[in-house]
């Protein structure tokens, strides 16, 4: 895990030096360290219609010259070099921000005309960071989108999936992962779900036992588009894990509460063999699942306001 973020990294910067003369730009926000704290940004072609935010991701090339035709001005973020700190970590909210609010400032840029996401727990990260601009008593952003790809968003849920994964001991990868995940919470909110139900609950970007969701009320007025490939059959076969198992569940109950509390701009995208790696292996927890074309479609939608969450 630590191996492929490296290489991820390495790769964005080197897109960022090698296409600095097409528009390109790398902010360092601490000029000692080059693995994280930085964020890439790239103006459009004419006008800008709006930012979309990248928490740790990059769109294809394809996509990347669509949103520069049609003036959709990119912004990734790389806020820390530690995926997991996306999960609790208030730095990551605060860093974000900032990179977000010199953004808007330097291209003038409306603050509500921002679209935030990003994959797994870069995903967790981006729907924490719009739930905390909407926690401002005056918010300088204000996202009118967020999205976010297969995330964890049930800390509960979360922490008895890793639970499980070390004690079937059936895949090394899931075990390893299991670890870890377990490890962080238990070391960040101080207890386990059963010790403590509530501080995870309160941590939590969804909580299914909280009343309402919990945390889900700040995406209340906001677009939300989740994208999942619950692809159960490779989930038994390759990691031994079920339904219980699967951000998928995190990312629907989220949705159906969102919709009950009146928001019309709550959608699960659900794909099927969709799910591959860059290295051609087959996998439901993948970047694959977006359609990256749908999705500028979809932030222009919202920085033309034909979609509205109330």
């Amino acid at each position: 895990m630590r191996e492929a973020k490296w290489i991820y990294l390495v790769g964005l910067l080197m897109s960022a030096k090698l296409g600095h003369a097409q528009g390109l730009t790398i902010i360092y926000k601490d000029s000692k360290d080059s693995t994280q704290n930085f964020y890439v940004v790239r103006p459009p072609i004419d006008s800008i219609r709006g930012l979309l935010v990248f928490n740790d991701h990059a769109l294809a090339d394809s996509a990347k010259s669509m949103a520069y035709q049609q003036g959709i001005m990119t912004l990734t973020v790389v806020p820390t070099n530690d995926p997991l700190r996306n999960l609790t970590d208030k730095t990551i909210l605060t860093r974000i921000h900032s990179m977000v609010q010199e953004v808007l400032t330097a291209y003038r840029i409306a603050p509500h005309k921002v679209v935030v996401g990003g994959m797994s727990a870069a995903g967790t990260g981006a729907i924490r960071y719009v739930q905390y601009c909407y926690q401002q008593p005056i918010p300088s952003v204000k996202p009118i989108g967020v999205f976010g790809v297969d995330s964890p968003l049930d800390y509960e849920r979360l922490y008895r999936e890793a639970t499980h994964a070390v004690e079937r001991q059936y895949s090394p990868d899931a075990v390893d992962e299991g670890n870890v995940v377990i490890r962080y919470l238990k070391t960040q909110l101080k207890a386990t779900p059963q010790r403590n139900q509530k501080v995870y609950q309160q941590v939590s970007p969804f909580c299914y036992s909280a009343p309402e969701g919990g945390n889900a009320r700040w995406l209340n007025h906001t677009a939300v588009r989740l994208y999942i490939e619950p692809d159960i059959s490779w989930w038994i076969s390759q990691r031994r894990k079920d339904y219980y198992d699967l951000n998928a569940v995190d990312n629907a109950a989220l949705i159906n509460q969102l919709q009950l509390n009146g928001n019309r701009a709550a959608e699960l995208v659900v794909t099927a063999n969709q799910g591959v790696r860059e290295t051609g292996e087959k996998h439901p927890h993948s970047w694959s699942i977006v359609d990256q074309k749908a999705l500028l479609s979809w932030c222009m939608q919202l920085f033309n306001n034909k979609i509205k969450a109330d």
